[in-house]
């Protein structure tokens, strides 16, 4: 009798446990996805509204949590940790991305996305679906892309040919790309940790940068450059990523609510980057900064003379990479 009347309790308890707000919770799918910098710079912006929407409309289903300033480690590691599933996702800088799939990297060639059109036209294209499914075979869900806006040269010298640019020191991020472009243009790069580039443009360690207009007014660069050249060498852009077989687990009317949630903070992010760099432009004409539009001319200078850049990158794709890296030229009307 007390076997019976044991096991009856132990059933009755279990039955409270597993129907209990605890256990419930615990039912939750958690979607922890990380950033490498700031939440107020790029994707940062979308970040922070993904995780706000992913939890109001997936609310009891998947708890999701944002983590910026590389708290959860380096972009390669990130990369590393949302591949093995450590982490749910990343929000990527496609530069770096590309050290991982090649292919990707096509976005941010020199002068392939010189605008924000040509970046809202591959946005809108067929092309940017495949883009995005073409890192599933690396175990990943491109979920879609942010970005920091259209790059162009910071100075605290007047420079405004390319053979008067060519003769000034330059701080250039640690991407090959972006290296390699420097030295087609006959600049020679200096790799100068961004943490102590604010103190290299005071101290006229070097005489520019490049990056774009909203990220220098959030970083205050503008106490130390005086020009800005509006070339558009490369477009800044993120892919948000989840890790694939997390993502084939979501149940089917919950994956429909997440797609929506991180397509809603993609969209409202790019259109609030956007407006970020209008107004950045403008805070530069406010801080006596001059911009200076290079004529077509001497603009055609640059792209002519960063096509081998272009070349040399092709030339490491495979044969898929190469094809969907065509695909985006034709969408974007990049000449060859």
């Amino acid at each position: 009798m007390r076997s019976i009347v044991f096991i009856g309790a132990f059933m009755l308890t279990a039955t409270l446990v597993l129907s209990s707000p605890i256990n419930a919770e615990a039912k939750k799918m958690q979607f922890r996805f990380g950033f490498d910098t700031n939440p107020k710079v790029g994707g940062g912006t979308a970040g922070v509204l993904a995780e706000k929407y992913i939890n109001e409309s997936c609310a009891g289903e998947i708890e999701a949590k944002f983590f910026p300033n590389a708290v959860m480690g380096t972009d390669p590691e990130m990369i590393d940790k949302t591949r093995m599933g450590a982490l749910q996702g990343v929000i990527m800088p496609i530069a770096v991305l590309g050290t991982t799939i090649p292919y990707t990297d096509s976005l941010v060639l020199p002068f392939v996305v010189n605008s924000w059109e040509k970046a809202e036209t591959f946005l809108d294209s067929p092309v940017s679906q495949e883009f995005l499914k073409g890192v599933e075979s690396y175990g990943f869900k491109g979920m879609g892309f942010c970005t920091f806006g259209l790059y162009g040269l910071e100075l605290n010298k007047e420079a405004r040919t390319l053979e008067e640019i060519s003769k000034l020191k330059f701080r250039v991020a640690p991407s090959p790309i972006l290296l390699k472009t420097f030295k087609a243009l006959d600049i020679e790069p200096m790799v100068i940790q961004f943490p102590d580039l604010y103190e290299s443009l005071k101290q006229g360690v070097v005489d520019g940068c490049d990056l774009p207009p909203n990220v220098a007014v959030l970083v205050k660069y503008t106490e130390v450059i005086k020009y800005f050249v509006k070339t558009g060498h490369t477009f800044g852009l993120y892919m948000f990523m989840v890790n694939k077989g997390w993502y084939d687990k979501i149940p089917d009317d919950v994956r429909v609510k997440f797609d929506a949630a991180i397509d809603r903070a993609c969209r409202e992010h790019w259109e609030g980057e956007k407006k970020a760099e209008q107004r950045a432009l403008e805070i530069f004409e406010e801080k006596g900064i001059q911009t200076i539009d290079l004529p077509p001319e001497e603009m055609q200078k640059f792209v002519d003379a960063t096509k081998s850049v272009v070349e040399w990158r092709l030339g490491e794709y495979d044969a898929k990479g190469k094809a969907i890296a065509e695909k985006v030229f034709e969408v974007v009307n990049y000449q060859r």
